[in-house]
């Protein structure tokens, strides 16, 4: 239980199913009221509790601040710093919210993880796998490719065949705090809004300045750290006049971050590593649709297994900023077969 209306109105719906239901809150960090205002933080706790309290259920806290640190904020350090553009949400469901407290809920002898994600898990002769939500704005299973396919059985999402509209007025009907709470912040550490900020100020990370270049090398501009910089930014780079620029390419070794027009910020082949499979995994090449971020509508491919958990993904048309450190998430119609990491141009 985050503290949200999510969490706190997935509890309301089991307990109207009849299921015992006991909430936990895992802390994240360490800061007091004021410094954060999400999911792992001290006001996130209170509401979680209040919102137990208002359903009358058990509630336990649980710290996971190093395991936090090291997965997802550590994660998301040293992807930056690599030149790429990490997804902390996705190590954190990985590390935190589908390891940990699966582990934490089996040793309390709950026979089900419920979480207030909006996703589905249908079972079909058997068979568990894992869905799109009904409400395509809230739809969360991009970030659920990680889950281990032996504990879909396991799962539960309660709010995955609702709308977020449907859920408040769940929360609002049984009398819950969070019913009218804001949605919480898209990455909950970094509360600036600022990456940059928030490697300086919290990783010890200082300016490193180097040269903003094109295709061809020529020198356009200085820059005060590539790790400010994503695939596909357009906004923000200093550099301006003439055509429009997008960010085609970050060089760590190098210390350079290379401009192009928006023909060259399109990719039609990728690679893929850390490949997870929440379906049998297809043999050989197999047809698919990827999503290569959040919100992305999914483009028709072709993925060529590759050994080690790695593959070669061909898209049937050029996508926009497909990102090194994001994850392609593979789909067959609204079922998520699995996914990994991007891991470069091919």
């Amino acid at each position: 239980m985050s503290g949200g209306v999510d969490s706190s109105a997935a509890a309301a719906l089991l307990l109207e199913r009849g299921c015992e239901v006991v909430g936990v809150t895992l802390r994240f960090f360490a800061e007091r009221r004021g410094a954060l205002k999400c999911c792992g933080g001290a006001e996130s706790a209170d509401k979680a509790r209040a919102s137990a309290a208002a359903l009358g259920i058990r509630h336990y806290f649980k710290s996971a601040q190093g395991l936090f640190s090291r997965s997802v904020i550590g994660d998301f350090v040293d992807g930056y710093l690599a030149g790429r553009t990490p997804n902390p949400c996705v190590e954190c469901n990985r590390h935190l919210k589908f390891d940990y407290l699966y582990k934490l809920a089996r040793e309390m002898g709950a026979q089900y993880l419920a979480t207030g994600h909006y996703a589905l898990i249908k079972e079909q002769a058997g068979e568990y796998g894992l869905y799109r939500g009904v409400d395509p704005l809230k739809d969360q299973s991009y970030f659920l490719y990680c889950l281990k396919r032996s504990e879909l059985p396991r799962l539960l999402f309660p709010l995955g065949g609702l709308t977020k509209k449907e859920v408040r007025a769940i929360a609002a009907r049984r009398g819950l705090p969070s019913a009218s709470a804001p949605e919480s912040n898209d990455i909950c550490f970094v509360t600036e809004g600022n990456y940059d900020n928030y490697l300086r100020q919290h990783a010890g990370v200082r300016p490193r300045p180097g040269w903003i270049v094109d295709a061809a090398g020529k020198r356009l501009g200085r820059h005060e750290g590539f790790f400010n910089f994503t695939v596909g930014q357009r906004r923000g780079t200093g550099v301006y006049g003439g055509a429009r620029l997008y960010v085609v390419e970050v060089r760590p070794e190098a210390n350079e971050v290379v401009l192009g027009p928006l023909e060259a910020a399109r990719s039609s082949a990728f690679a893929v590593e850390g490949l997870n499979w929440l379906a049998a995994a297809p043999e050989g090449e197999f047809r698919s649709a990827a999503q290569i971020r959040y919100h992305h509508k999914p483009a028709p491919c072709l993925v060529k297994r590759l050994s080690g958990g790695r593959a070669e993904v061909r898209l049937a048309e050029p996508q926009f900023a497909v990102a090194p450190g994001q994850s392609a998430v593979f789909y067959d119609g609204d079922r998520v077969l699995g996914g990994g990491i991007i891991s470069g141009k091919i």
